[in-house]
């Protein structure tokens, strides 16, 4: 998703270019419907993704990742190999950016590299994802027109998770103010959604959304709500006011980008950090320190803007 606007910066800049992407199946309609791509290579499994890119040759082939197997496709495809310059293997490409600030947002480490390349465009436009009309049509059937905030509790990891009670204490606040709450929640934390739905009465749930149909979801709430996770970016592509309440990661590099929002984080010495685990504290402190108080200050900013 994060990619969606600094390649739109590079289609208006060249026009003819054809910009194919390389993605787990899982994102895929990440880019459905995306003018801006135009080709959508899945990446299966190793094996028979590496027979499907012995056949393909493109005049530019740019890594943004680094890792081995990002590296191992890149060399399987036929054209020059574009990276940074702090990835392994550096010798095994033909054109190296230099590293970007540690401080430089993702969208702007990847605006950055196009740069490079020759686009001209100072700063990345906003993310995108298109409207799919019959799913948006579908939600807005199962809400019958009601405003509603959606709130989607859960994260990968511990270290970026806010606890659902407190999430439940925001949302009895927007409950006053005449807002439904939506709870959402991705594969496997059906769980954490559940926690959040106890606390509250007259929520609806809805689980197992595709990504079209999250991205309509929250294409018409009035607020989104959440961790540090996939969907806040997918809030910011369809430009709904975001909440996100930041625990381990660095919030200069994934906040919400080009959308009005809200980053409720506090300061700690160790921030940011690799997240798996907290390395300072039996709990992650970081996340837990957040408070319902400072959440519902930046909600009523948004909401009274």
């Amino acid at each position: 998703m994060l990619l969606t606007g600094p390649v739109r910066a590079l289609k208006e800049e060249f026009p003819g270019f054809r910009i194919s992407v390389l993605v787990e199946a899982r994102l895929a309609s990440c880019f459905d419907g995306n003018p801006d791509f135009d080709q959508i290579l899945i990446a299966g499994g190793k094996f028979s993704t590496a027979i499907r890119l012995l056949t393909r040759r493109f005049n530019a082939i740019v890594n943004l990742h680094g890792g081995p197997t990002s590296l191992a496709y890149s060399c399987l495809a036929w054209g020059k190999r574009i990276g940074v310059e702090h990835y392994r293997a550096s010798k095994l490409y033909h054109g190296l950016l230099p590293a970007p600030p540690s401080s430089a947002h993702t969208v702007e480490s990847t605006m950055a590299l196009l740069q490079w390349l020759g686009v001209r465009r100072e700063r990345a436009p906003a993310l995108r994802y298109e409207p799919h009309a019959a799913e948006a049509a579908r939600i807005q059937e199962r809400l019958k027109g009601r405003p509603y905030v959606v709130i989607h509790p859960a994260a990968i990891m511990p270290t970026k998770r806010w606890e659902p009670r407190r999430f439940a204490e925001v949302a009895r606040t927007l409950a006053s103010r005449g807002f439904t709450i939506v709870i959402t929640s991705g594969p496997g934390e059906e769980s954490v959604a559940g926690q959040l739905a106890q606390e509250l009465e007259g929520t609806v749930v809805l689980l197992g959304l595709t990504i079209p149909e999250l991205a309509e979801l929250i294409r018409g709430a009035r607020l989104y709500i959440g961790n540090d996770s996939g969907p806040m970016h997918l809030a910011a592509a369809v430009s709904t006011p975001t909440i996100a309440v930041w625990g381990s990661s660095d919030s200069r590099r994934w906040r919400p980008w080009a959308v009005e929002h809200r980053v409720v984080q506090n300061p700690f010495e160790c921030n940011p950090c690799p997240g798996y685990r907290c390395l300072v504290a039996a709990s992650p402190l970081c996340i837990e320190s957040v408070t319902v108080e400072q959440v519902n200050a930046a909600v009523a900013e948004l909401l009274d803007t």
